[in-house]
């Protein structure tokens, strides 16, 4: 018996920026996941660099440093988008390497072994939480996300995470959009609460405007123009990636809004994919290696 791992990504973050004395994120977990399978038989995959070393540091955290650990990883998330596919990748081969040693590690210590080895998004916490993504803090848990979905597109290109947070102008550019960043945040909370999706979107698009100027992505006025013209919520940014979320009620016509949107965006943008958001975090459970054939 194999034990599997799932791990979400995302869409970006709802937020990031600097407010209340740190850099954070305020995680926007979707749907998408990575799946990591260990203690089986058989030879494991080879992994991408980063799952490989998350394995490595587990092990090492864990006392076990030396072992020969077969896994094997299969995610539905894009690279290079800012859409946490690394941060699913490590998380879920973290934590798969830990339950084949008799071990479960916690959300805590998962954000440890991560921010060891870049900086970290983390959707594998439960619900939604604000994150201090450099010193590996949980900040605050914002609770669970209302309904929603996410018509993700793409403005283009790749961002190499690493290289973006090793700007030495990053800290200083966040900290000139700390008052909206404040103000985001506090919309933010107010719509958790209250489950009001008008005013996390509201809270959503400040933070995508306010981050124009770290990192600049020409479509997004004209996204979110015409995103809100069809009912749209409001507009969610990778901060450090290259796509744009349309956040929409949970019973409205995805559909009809992408058709839109392919119509007065053509040649601007490109569709990626329609998500829900997920409060479930990371997933484990036993399983042989026929369902994860079937993932």
């Amino acid at each position: 018996m194999a034990y599997l791992v799932s791990s979400p990504g995302s869409c970006g973050e709802f937020i990031q920026g600097y407010a209340e004395g740190s850099s954070f994120m305020v995680t926007c977990p979707v749907d998408r996941f990575s799946y990591a399978l260990s203690d089986f038989e058989g030879k494991g995959d080879s992994l991408p660099e980063k799952a490989e070393k998350a394995v490595h540091h587990t092990l090492s955290y864990l006392g076990e440093g030396g072992r020969q650990l077969p896994l094997r990883l299969k995610s539905y998330i894009l690279k290079g988008k800012g859409m946490a596919s690394s941060t699913a990748d490590i998380s879920a081969a973290a934590q798969a390497a830990a339950l084949a040693c008799g071990r479960k590690l916690s959300e805590r210590e998962i954000a440890h072994i991560a921010l060891s080895i870049e900086p970290s998004d983390a959707t594998f916490f439960k619900g939604v939480v604000q994150f201090d993504y450099r010193g590996g803090t949980l900040i605050r848990e914002m609770g669970l996300c209302p309904p929603m979905q996410i018509l993700i597109y793409d403005c283009g290109g790749e961002v190499d995470t690493m290289q973006f947070n090793s700007r030495k102008d990053l800290e200083a550019l966040q900290k000139s959009n700390e008052k909206e960043i404040e103000e985001a945040l506090s919309l933010f909370r107010q719509g958790m609460e209250n489950r009001n999706l008008d005013l996390i979107g509201k809270a959503a698009s400040i933070s995508a405007f306010a981050n124009q100027k770290i990192l600049y992505k020409k479509p997004l006025p004209d996204f979110y123009r015409l995103g809100m013209a069809m009912g749209g919520k409001g507009v969610i940014c990778a901060h450090s990636g290259t796509v744009l979320g349309l956040i929409l009620p949970p019973d409205k016509d995805g559909t009809l809004v992408r058709s839109f949107l392919d119509e007065h965006l053509e040649g601007r943008v490109s569709f990626l994919d329609l998500v829900h958001i997920t409060n479930q975090g990371m997933q484990c459970r036993k399983c042989d290696m026929n369902d994860f054939e079937k993932l």
